[in-house]
């Protein structure tokens, strides 16, 4: 049986900040149109950073614009359990027959799946179909997919072949709105001097949060009085998720995330954020967009763009220009930071054969496509890309 969706885990109670905000964006991008964009949708974070929060979110918002949506939530360790059951019993079929008839899946734990065979099998399978039938599926994981050791090849290049996205531990104006709002759920206010400090520890997840706020409640309650801030530093010595670091380096880190929240609603924030968006839905690795998104001043957004869209299309050519049959990482030619070793890749395997006026003419001529066609729907294609990086909220416009 299918865990039930907890009505907890909304989008409206998810608070969203510069940690999570590309996961949540596409979670809900998702919810609203399953099946229809980031398909598969991977979320990757540690434990406590609210993956099964959005995974949950996902399937009620989506039960919202259709109540007969089929929605399954299950984790990657019942998953495991039903697949190994079924083989048990010789119900395998029964099982597989069951699965057909989702229309969301909702898997919390790949990680909880890797390296389990005939399960990784089952997965592979089961998300074929549900790709091919335009259903959607969300995975969560605790490290991205590629990171996971043990996981079968065939069964990541299915899953890296959507939107992959990363959740990392809340920044401080995060962790503000966290305690603020567990705060306003309790009879014992905070002063506003115990929330800044309470916020300024390096606190790595939420449930590290509320453990926090509810030690600092508990200490108060103890002595009959109201919480005050010398108890803040009490409870940094209690709590083991808090990070032990250099008081100093704390300190530079909190100014400079500080700073960022300030302008998080910057056009070139939006911009950029837009532009992680649309590639990691190509499956291309941003990191280098992800970077420029989390500096603390604006960069030349226009040539980053520029510069990012030029090599991959450069990698997109190298594709099409290495000779059938050469061993390449999947994650290769999906990496623009990576050009150089593609480039390197392509001189050692680039083909001589006489007539041919580049490398690429001996794969096409190979696969019996005309020459000229495939080059204008590339061109095309590269056109299409270029427009989009001259017009700001052209990716808004065709999700609406």
């Amino acid at each position: 049986m299918p865990t039930p969706l907890d009505p907890r885990c909304s989008f409206e109670r998810f608070i969203v900040g510069p940690a999570n905000r590309v996961a949540a964006a596409a979670a809900v991008r998702a919810a609203e149109a399953p099946g229809r964009i980031y398909n598969p949708l991977v979320i990757a974070g540690a434990p406590g950073l609210g993956k099964t929060h959005l995974l949950m979110a996902i399937g009620q918002r989506a039960r919202m614009f259709d109540a007969e949506l089929r929605v399954h939530y299950e984790t990657g360790e019942e998953f495991v359990d039903r697949v190994t059951a079924a083989l048990a019993a010789g119900t395998l079929e029964a099982f597989r027959a069951a699965m057909a008839s989702v229309d969301l899946l909702l898997l919390d734990g790949l990680d909880q799946v890797a390296g389990k065979g005939r399960t990784e099998e089952e997965l592979l399978r089961l998300a074929g179909e549900m790709l091919g039938r335009g259903r959607q599926l969300v995975i969560a994981s605790e490290a991205p997919p590629a990171a996971i050791p043990h996981l079968h090849p065939s069964l990541l290049e299915r899953v890296s072949g959507g939107l992959n996205v990363e959740i990392a531990s809340p920044d401080p104006a995060t962790r503000r709105a966290i305690v603020t709002r567990l705060v306003a759920n309790r009879d014992q206010p905070f002063p506003e001097a115990v929330t800044a400090a309470l916020t300024q520890l390096p606190l790595a997840s939420v449930p590290a949060i509320q453990e926090a706020v509810d030690r600092l409640l508990a200490v108060a309650d103890l002595e009959g009085r109201e919480v005050r801030l010398e108890d803040v530093s009490r409870v940094a010595t209690m709590t083991p998720h808090v990070v032990q670091a250099d008081e100093f380096d704390d300190f530079l880190a909190d100014i400079s995330t500080a700073v960022a929240a300030v302008v998080e609603t910057a056009p070139w924030r939006r911009r950029l954020a837009e532009a992680i968006l649309r590639w990691e839905g190509e499956g291309i690795c941003t990191r280098r967009l992800e970077a420029a998104l989390d500096a603390d001043s604006a960069p030349d957004v226009e040539a980053l763009l520029t510069s990012f869209g030029r090599d991959v299309g450069r990698l997109r050519r190298i594709a099409r220009e290495l000779p059938p049959g050469v061993a390449v990482d999947p994650l290769l030619l999906r990496d623009p930071d990576r050009l150089q070793e593609a480039e390197r890749l392509l001189a050692e395997n680039a083909p001589t054969a006489a007539g041919s006026d580049r490398p690429g003419a001996v794969r096409r001529a190979a696969a019996g496509l005309p020459r000229d066609s495939f080059d204008r729907w590339f061109l095309d294609r590269e056109k299409l890309a270029w427009d989009w990086l001259a017009l700001d909220d052209r990716i808004v416009e065709e999700q609406r």
